[in-house]
C-alpha cells in the first residue's frame, strides 16, 4: 500500500477528534521537497523511508473572539494528533515529533505562509512492521461512537477501578508528556459549588457578542443542508418541529441575545447548565503547572486528554466540556480556587456513563485537511 493511502486513512480516523465548536482547525502538510525537509530536520531524524508532516493549526478556522481561545487552539491540535499517531501505529508504521515551539527558520516560515498555519510540530513517519488489523478496527470503531454528551448521564458513579482504567496511559510519554494532571471530583461538596459557579458564569458565553457571533456561525439550523463543521440544532437540543428550530434560529441571534440579556435569558440558560453539573456524579478537571504554557506542553495535554477520552468511549462513558468556565478569567480563577490550587485549569468537563446515543458528527473533507508541499526529486 502507498504510504497516501495510509495517510488516508490516518487522518480518516484523526479529524474525528473533538474541538472547540467542532471548528476543526487542523492543517496536515505532507513535505515530499527533499531541499524543505533537509532544512527544517537532520537527516538523522527522517530516514530514507521515512515521510515528514507537519501538523498546524489552519489560521483560517481559529477561534479568535476571545484570548483563552488560542489555548484550546492547541489543545484540539493536540488531539488531533493524538488519534493521528495511534492510527499510524496500528497501521504499521512509527512517529518521532519534533516540536516546533522555539523554532523560527525561514524555511519554516515560508512553509506556514504558503499554506496559511501555524506549525506546531513536525511528525517523521516510517514503516516498521506488519498493521495490526485488530487494533486499526478497535481504534475506528471507538472514534466513529465518540460524541460529546451534553444530555444527562445515567444515574450512579465511577468505581474506582473504572476511574483507574480511566486514566491508564498507552500511547508514548513523548506524545502525550508528564505536565497533565487530570482530577476526577466526585465529592458533593465540590460538585455543588462547581454548579453554583456555572449558574453564575454560564451566561458569559452569550453576554459577549463578539463571542456569541463566532459560536453562532457554527449552529446549522437546517439539517437537510450539509455541513462540514459545527453542530446541526437538534444535535445539541435534541428533535424539534421545523418551526420551534425557526424560532430557535431568530433567537440565538447574536443581536436578539443583546437584547434577551435584559430579560435574563442567558440567565435562564445558564441555570439549565448549571443543574446538569449539580446532578452529575462526577466531574473531570485537567490542569498544568502555570499559566505559562508553551505549546509544545499543550499540543501534548491534547494527546493525553484524547488517550483518556478514548478510554472513556470503551468503558462507556462520556464528556461534556464545559469551557465558558475556562474561556474567561474570573470565572477560571473562581474554578481554580475552588480546586484549590494555583495550576492552570485547561479542561473542566462533566463525566459519566452514557444514556443515549445521538447526534452527527459533522467532519472536513480529508481533502480539505491534507496538503502537498513539492516533490521527491
Amino acid at each position: 500500500m502507498e504510504f497516501e493511502e495510509n495517510l488516508l486513512q490516518a487522518v480518516d480516523i484523526a479529524r474525528q477528534a473533538p474541538s472547540s465548536h467542532n471548528c476543526q482547525p487542523w492543517k496536515l502538510v505532507h513535505i515530499e521537497d527533499r531541499r524543505m525537509r533537509a532544512q527544517l530536520l537532520p537527516a538523522h531524524a527522517w530516514p530514507e523511508h521515512a515521510q515528514l508532516l507537519l501538523l498546524g493549526i489552519d489560521r483560517k478556522r481559529t477561534l479568535r473572539a476571545l484570548p483563552s481561545l488560542a489555548l484550546e487552539m492547541q489543545l484540539s491540535c493536540g488531539m488531533f494528533l493524538g488519534l493521528l499517531s495511534a492510527a499510524f501505529d496500528a497501521l504499521g508504521f512509527h512517529c518521532n515529533w519534533h516540536w516546533l515551539d522555539m523554532r523560527d527558520t525561514q524555511a519554516l516560515q515560508a512553509l506556514e505562509q504558503g499554506h496559511g498555519c501555524r506549525g506546531l510540530v513536525l511528525l517523521a513517519v516510517q514503516p516498521q512492521r506488519v498493521p495490526d488489523a485488530t487494533a486499526l478496527a478497535g481504534l475506528q470503531d471507538s472514534v466513529r461512537q465518540r460524541r460529546t454528551h451534553r444530555a444527562p448521564f445515567a444515574e450512579g458513579g465511577c468505581s474506582d477501578m473504572v476511574l483507574a482504567q480511566l486514566l491508564e496511559r498507552h500511547w508514548p510519554q513523548q506524545l502525550t508528556g508528564d505536565q497533565l494532571h487530570i482530577r476526577v471530583e466526585r465529592s458533593p461538596a465540590f460538585i455543588a459549588p462547581a454548579a453554583g459557579l456555572v449558574r453564575q458564569f454560564a451566561a458569559l458565553d452569550f453576554s459577549s457578542y463578539r463571542a456569541w457571533k463566532e459560536t453562532y456561525r457554527y449552529l446549522h439550523f437546517d439539517p437537510r443542508k450539509p455541513a462540514e463543521d459545527g453542530f446541526y440544532l437538534h444535535s445539541l437540543m435534541g428533535p424539534m418541529s421545523p418551526l420551534r428550530t425557526r424560532i430557535m434560529q431568530c433567537v440565538l441571534a447574536p443581536a436578539v441575545m443583546q437584547v434577551l440579556r435584559i430579560v435574563r435569558v442567558p440567565h435562564t440558560m445558564a441555570g439549565q447548565l448549571a443543574a446538569l453539573v449539580k446532578d452529575s456524579a462526577q466531574l473531570l478537571l485537567c490542569s498544568l503547572p502555570s499559566d505559562d504554557v508553551a505549546s509544545t506542553v499543550m499540543v501534548q495535554a491534547g494527546a493525553r486528554l484524547m488517550e483518556v477520552w478514548l478510554n472513556a468511549q470503551r468503558l462507556g462513558l462520556a464528556l461534556h466540556p464545559l469551557s465558558v468556565m475556562l474561556q474567561h478569567d474570573r470565572a477560571r480563577g473562581q474554578l481554580q480556587r475552588l480546586a484549590g490550587g494555583d495550576r492552570r485549569i485547561v479542561f473542566f468537563a462533566r463525566l459519566g456513563a452514557i444514556r443515549q446515543r445521538h447526534g452527527e458528527c459533522l467532519r472536513r473533507p480529508l481533502a480539505a485537511i491534507i496538503e502537498t508541499h513539492g516533490e521527491t526529486v
